[in-house]
């Protein structure tokens, strides 16, 4: 766009500078410029234009072209090395010279070979709340690729990648904002680029060097799933030795006690280079740090607690009872009451153990009906039961429950496979099932509707492609030369140029091809020569393509046009090649045969009985059945004419025909012929199987009835292979080598050997090569890398050939190692093409381009016009000249010539400068390669320069506004580091780390205080306390206070808005129920073990009640499902196989009694429930009672209980159920199992209302029960 007209303005003044005399009248100065508007150069993204100088103006994002090119030299944009010279990008390499192949290598170096760092890869899945530290990244390092992958495989996360500064300063991502698209962050000279938060894998990647120490972190809010990052940068390699220190900031230790205790942070050794935690070994001989101290257990109390109480023991009115009671941690957050040691409550005095109470003398209660059948089998249903009121009036009622609340079968499905293609669009796939609870069943019982994708499209980075220029001149200016075009390797919209390695070699286009021009002239032959004998003119004969066979079938002629040419390629006359041989003009060719063969019925055999010989007539006939000569049908396929025949009495069978003895070997072409149907199915669907016509081969005549005279030998068989292909087999590339310690893996797929992929269960499963694996198989070699010879010499002198080198896997001092050492390391080419110049060929003229040469002819001696003859019978005092000398023109003298030097890359210390060297042609003054000077006499490019010391300040902005309106806030200010150097009329200034600036760094934050903030104040209200009556009618508390804003009590509130501070209550609880056994036995004077409705908070329960005849009667659930099914619901299991190979997890997890197992696990057992016993105090299940359980085998389990010694390898086998289905109660969320022993895993599910949960638990040897800290809380339905 044009520049619009814009009228200069002044910019602002700048400060006062010092007064022009020491003493007396002086001046001060300021200055201010024509500066407005203020305009800085910006890049444009059109490729035409990026050697056009754009600008823009500060604080605006247009911009303007100002100048048609930018000065020389400047890069073309911002991730390139290419550089404008005369307004156009110029091809140039990362050592700024045109036209250069140069390329930084991964450490960041210009023409490195990557020996001068080393990679740094790992990976984080720890889970906190908030942001989490995974790596260090430090200044100097390259090629940084960070991605974290999402736990679902959808964009949707709850994990974000952010990155800060060393000092705290987030880059990205940082104050819990996260940044969905993608973003680029500049650091210093490399970009640093940024996929955005919307995305399956996340990612944070940059190819060039950070000058900045850098703190990758990552963000973990929400349902807090485990976040998945691998990272990988290259850092240099320092020679210095690695340094350790302890880090006094690592895990805490435990508590010293479970309330109101104290926890240290234990020190780590860490190494400095890369804050890796190592053996605390390496740390031996340096002093610990004081420990980090905090106090831990304070949300909890120890205090006695009453756990349970016996019946009272009156059954009617005053009497006694005996209390159970132990040392518990008591929650501040929540109530919860958990079990410890009594040593723990010692410093408090223990309560005594009886207590009053008083029996109650009335009984009462509802009788219930069975329940319906539930409404639905899955997914929530709801069922219906009658209950009678024991009373005068019997009243009735019906309840609702809900049911079957366990979830449907619903679709699985797998891990997405890797893409099928490597750049652009492509194609990956996953398994997709049927699965209910842990079993797989047939699709037909899932909802097709629902069912996921199995196959998706997927996009890889754009693919790269050869991209041809137009074709050059001719390299000669007449007779046959070549030309050139340039072809390069290109990628995405803008075309950019990548390494050639990017593109697929094979479909290459060439850069080179022959032209031809016309014929040069030959020079005037001198007069002797014209007065001698011509020399032989330069023929050959040309022919053209031949013509159609003459006939359609059987044998015909064709033709092609012959002609004999000058050298010029007119037509002469045939006898200028007389002496070369004569292509044919004219020659046979065969189609199909004419005719087919006919063979007649068979004569009578030679005799009446026994073995004789039977004939026939084979005529040749054409497709109108008219005979014609045998030369017309095809020899090969003739029919037999004549067969052995085993004669029978010919009046036992009238109908018999002879049949051959020996097997006939043709088919009878016009007679009759074999039939037969379609091929069957295969027998298998894979690996060969066979296959079967559909019906029988017959033999037929010509009019289709059967027929007994078919040849035997050409009958066509009756079964063939299968053209199924093989069947798929697994297919495993190679390991990925490390060494050192660690893991590697590899890809294993199911397969064909043509490639094509299938899922997994195509393959037999339990065959599956393992995909990863530990490794430490050798020490890792000190800065090995591959290291390469010279070059050969090109191995032709003329054309294309190719040159090779050794390359070898090299250790730090010189020794040659494995090539294993380096296969982590990119290997460089040993073989590369080259081209020896033009190879040379006869023609007219000087045999030299340039000063003196020779010119050649051919020179014969003849009879006639055609005939050779010997030269001596020509007389040699007339033979004509074949060689005389020729002058071409001078050749030109060439030289190398140096340009003056460029500035020197550092303003001060120590730097270097660079100027340019070219071979020219000094007649012509054109530029020319190198190869002509001569390399050995090339002056230098490049010098080191000394400069003054360098000398660097603090710059410090102006401080910012206070970051509140009132109280206590601060503001902040830019302070920088900065190198400053003498310019041409003032100083310049550029940013330095802040290591190098003298003194202390001034403060970048200072509190600012406004005014004071006005005082308000507000009611805050505490919960309710309990009721004053456990029944009837009583009142509860709670806390009103009126507060100011810092929690300060104030007289600010108004009291007409005050809420109220205590209120009545009703207890729903019926006071003449039994809330126990021990009741029961008061009130109701029963002595019988059996069930009664008790009041259990609030509601009417039925309850065993055991032990009736004692003084302490417990309390118990009858599992009425127990009684239903028998031992498969309601039981704890520990398993008592155990592999041989305790790592394997045969049969997909699967329990088989066939297993490469022993059964010698001694803790194994297997008990079933009919009742529980319950705590009605804390309201938990005691899982430890087995007074009411049956044991079938081995030793007792707890309830909720399983384990196993069967696997180490996550193959649970171990069993537990709980139904608590018609009992009227459930479990409560809190319910919590813990994993306990070696390799101890476990898989626990809950129905959403609590009544059934099914778990499986196991490890070599492991086991899990409920959680001590929870219990198995429940709650009355």
């Amino acid at each position: 766009m044009e520049v619009p007209v814009t009228d200069g303005s002044w910019g602002s003044w700048s400060h006062f500078g010092t007064c022009s005399r020491t003493c007396g009248g002086g001046i001060k100065t300021a200055i201010r410029e024509c500066n407005r508007p203020e305009w800085s150069p910006t890049y444009v993204v059109l490729m035409k234009d990026r050697c056009k100088l754009f600008c823009r103006v500060a604080g605006s994002t247009a911009y303007y072209q100002l100048r048609d090119r930018v000065i020389d030299g400047t890069p073309c944009g911002q991730d390139t090395n290419d550089i404008c010279v005369q307004g156009l990008c110029r091809q140039a390499g990362c050592d700024h010279v045109l036209n250069s192949k140069a390329r930084r290598d991964k450490c960041g170096v210009c023409g490195g070979d990557n020996s001068s760092c080393k990679t740094v890869a790992g990976t984080f899945n720890t889970v906190h709340y908030g942001y989490n530290v995974v790596v260090l990244i430090p200044a100097g390092a390259t090629n940084i690729d960070v991605r974290q992958h999402s736990f679902s495989g959808k964009s949707e996360d709850d994990n974000y990648l952010a990155l800060s500064s060393s000092k705290g300063e987030f880059l990205l991502n940082g104050d819990f904002v996260v940044t969905m698209s993608k973003r680029e962050i500049r650091i210093g000279n490399a970009v640093i680029e940024y996929s955005g938060s919307d995305n399956a894998v996340e990612r944070i990647n940059s190819t060039g060097r950070i000058e900045q120490e850098l703190l990758l972190q990552v963000l973990s809010v929400g349902k807090l799933y485990n976040p998945d990052v691998r990272y990988s940068f290259n850092i240099p390699i320092e020679d210095k030795p690695q340094q350790f220190y302890w880090n006094s900031h690592g895990p805490w230790q435990a508590c010293s006690k479970p309330c109101q205790g104290e926890r240290k942070r234990k020190p780590i050794c860490t190494r400095e280079s890369d804050q890796l935690t190592v053996s605390d070994q390496r740390c031996d001989r340096l002093p610990q740090p004081a420990p980090i101290t905090e106090p831990c257990g304070t949300d909890c109390d120890l205090r006695w607690h009453v756990a349970s109480r016996s019946e009272c023991s009156a059954q009617c009115g005053l009497g006694y009872r005996t209390l159970d009671i132990y040392c518990a941690k008591y929650s501040r957050l929540d109530g919860k009451t958990e079990k410890v040691d009594d040593s723990f409550c010692s410093s408090h005095p223990k309560p005594s153990n009886q207590e009053k109470c008083s029996g109650e003398c009335n009984t009462g209660g509802w009788r219930y009906s069975a329940w319906t059948e539930c409404s639905k089998s899955c997914d929530g249903g709801t069922q219906r039961r009658r209950a009678i009121c024991v009373n005068a009036r019997n009243d009735e009622k019906v309840t609702i429950q809900k049911c079957s609340e366990f979830s449907c079968p619903e679709w699985k499905s797998g891990d997405w496979s890797e893409c099928l293609v490597t750049c652009g669009k492509g194609h990956k796939h996953r398994q997709v099932w049927c699965q209910f609870g842990k079993d797989r069943l047939n699709d037909r019982v899932c909802d097709p509707e629902t069912k996921p994708t199995s196959m998706q499209t997927c996009q890889q980075p754009e693919c790269a492609s050869w991209q041809a220029g137009p074709w050059g001149q001719c390299s000669v200016t007449c007779g046959q030369g070549y030309q050139l075009r340039a072809v390069k390797c290109i990628i995405g919209t803008y075309m950019s140029v990548v390494d050639d390695n990017d593109c697929n070699a094979a479909t290459r286009p060439t850069d080179t091809q022959d032209c031809e021009l016309p014929s040069c002239q030959p020079p005037p032959a001198a007069p002797e020569a014209r007065r001698s004998t011509h020399s032989a003119p330069r023929t050959q004969w040309r022919f053209g393509s031949w013509t159609p066979c003459s006939a359609t079938c059987g044998k015909g002629t064709r033709m092609r046009y012959v002609s004999c040419r000058d050298e010029d390629g007119s037509v002469a006359d045939d006898s200028a090649c007389a002496t070369l041989p004569r292509p044919v003009a004219k020659e046979e060719c065969s189609v199909t045969p004419c005719g087919q063969w006919k063979a007649l019925d068979w004569n009578p055999c030679s005799v009446t009985c026994g073995q004789g010989r039977t004939t026939r007539q084979v005529v040749c006939v054409n497709y109108s059945d008219h005979v014609i000569d045998q030369s017309e049908c095809d020899p090969d396929y003739i029919p037999e004419t004549d067969q052995d025949y085993l004669s029978q009495n010919p009046f036992l069978n009238e109908d018999y025909h002879p049949r051959s003895i020996s097997p006939s070997r043709t088919h009878v072409l016009g007679g009759n012929q074999w039939r037969t149907g379609p091929w069957g199915a295969c027998s298998s669907t894979c690996a060969g199987g066979s296959q079967r016509r559909r019906r029988v081969v017959v033999c037929q005549d010509e009019n289709g009835y059967t027929a007994n005279d078919c040849v035997e030998r050409i009958k066509p068989d009756e079964h063939r292979a299968c053209e199924s292909g093989p069947c798929p087999q697994w297919a495993y590339g190679s390991w990925g080598e490390l060494c050192g310690g660690g893991l590697r893996t590899r890809l294993v797929v199911c397969q064909r050997p043509s490639g094509e992929r299938f899922p997994d269960l195509s393959c037999e499963i339990l065959d599956k090569p393992p995909d990863r694996e530990q490794c430490n198989t050798h020490a890792c070699p000190q800065d090995a890398a591959w290291s390469a010879g010279p070059w050969s010499s090109c191995s032709v002198s003329c054309g294309r050939g190719h040159k090779q080198r050794n390359v070898y896997c090299m250790a730090k001092d010189g020794s040659h190692l494995e090539s294993d050492f380096c296969k982590h390391l990119a290997k460089p080419n040993g073989h590369r093409k080259c081209r020896g110049g033009r190879c040379p060929k006869w023609k007219a003229g000087c045999s030299v381009s340039c000063g003196q040469g020779v010119r050649r002819r051919n020179v014969g001696c003849q009879m006639g016009t055609r005939k050779t003859a010997r030269e001596t019978e020509c007389n040699p005092y007339t033979r004509p000249e074949s060689e005389r000398a020729c002058q071409a023109p001078p050749c030109p003298l060439y030289a190398w010539r140096a340009e003056e030097w460029q500035e020197c890359t550092k303003t001060c210390g120590e730097g270097s400068r660079y100027r340019k060297v070219v071979c020219v042609d000094e007649e012509r003054g054109g530029e020319v390669h190198g190869v002509h000077c001569g390399m050995s006499t090339r002056p230098v490019d490049r010098e080191s320069c000394s400069l003054q010391p360098c000398e660097y300040v603090w710059i410090t902005g102006e401080w910012s506004e206070c970051s509140v309106t009132c109280g206590k806030g601060y503001k902040q200010r830019l302070v920088s580091c900065s190198e400053i150097y003498t310019g041409k009329e003032n100083y310049e200034y550029s940013y330095q780390t802040t290591i190098n600036c003298p003194g202390m760094q001034p403060p970048s934050v200072q509190p600012c205080f406004l005014r004071e903030c006005p005082v308000s104040a507000t009611w805050r209200v505490g919960n309710w306390g309990s009721c004053s009556v456990s029944c009837g009618v009583g009142v509860m508390h709670r806390s009103v206070q009126c507060l100011t804003n810092d929690d300060q009590p104030s007289h600010l509130c108004p009291a007409d808005l005050k809420p109220e501070e205590r209120k009545t209550c009703h207890n729903i609880y019926n006071c003449e129920l039994p809330q126990n056994c021990k009741e029961v036995k008061r009130l109701k004077g029963a002595s019988e073990d059996g069930e009664y409705f008790l009041v259990v908070t609030g509601k009417l329960l039925k309850v065993f009640c055991a032990g009736m005849h004692s003084d302490h009667p417990k309390e118990y659930m009858t599992l009425y499902m127990t009684l239903v099914h028998g031992d498969s619901e309601n039981f704890s299991e520990v398993y008592g196989h155990r592999l041989h190979n305790p790592t394997e997890c045969p049969y997909n997890g699967s329990r088989r009694d066939d297993c490469q197992c022993r059964k010698d696990y001694t803790a194994a057992g297997f008990s079933s429930f009919q009742k529980v016993r319950i705590d009605l105090t804390s309201m938990q299940i005691i899982t430890t009672d087995l007074q009411f359980a049956r044991t079938n085998e081995g030793h007792p389990v707890p309830f909720a209980t399983a384990g196993d010694c069967y696997s180490a390898a996550k193959c649970p086998q171990g069993r537990f159920s709980i139904n608590l289905y018609g009992t009227g109660l459930s479990l409560t969320e809190s319910a919590r199992w813990i994993s306990q022993g070696n390799y101890a895993v476990s898989d626990i599910k809950k129905s959403p209302d609590g009544t059934r949960v099914i778990g499986k638990c196991g490890g070599y040897c492991g086991k899990c029960a409920p959680s001590s800290g929870t219990g198995l809380e429940i709650r009355v339905l």
